[in-house]
């Protein structure tokens, strides 16, 4: 687990490279993790505490229909922390959210950018 930070049951990983949204979620799917889900306030404080994880992908799209935001593992929006004036719904198909400093927000897919896998610990 180089490279990964433990945190209540759940390992992180935070990159250095900059990819695509779905590119960055098939390099944590090829290592039995997926874009991080921060379901909790507690869970961003984490995050937003570790040092290189500002401007990275995580696991909020609305791929499968418009505005409806769902995580990587289909569960529903539960906890936000959106940025000032996002969702920004008349922006022209933005589908993938970005963590930054200032809460989360809406950025096209194919731009480059860090990302962060999670996964959970498991025996």
């Amino acid at each position: 687990m180089d490279g990964w930070i433990y945190y209540q049951s759940h390992f992180y990983f935070i990159s250095s490279e900059l990819l695509g949204w779905s590119e960055s979620r098939r390099y944590c799917r090829e290592r039995g993790a997926d874009l991080i889900i921060i379901d909790n306030r507690e869970e961003e404080d984490f995050i937003l505490k570790t040092p290189g994880s500002y401007n990275s992908w995580m696991g909020l799209s609305d791929f499968v229909v418009d505005d409806r935001w769902k995580w990587v593992d289909g569960s529903a929006l539960n906890f936000t922390f959106w940025r000032s004036g996002e969702p920004n719904v008349t922006k022209n198909r933005v589908d993938c959210i970005l963590s930054t400093t200032a809460g989360w927000a809406m950025y096209p897919c194919n731009y480059g950018f860090k990302w962060i896998c999670e996964k959970l610990f498991s025996k």
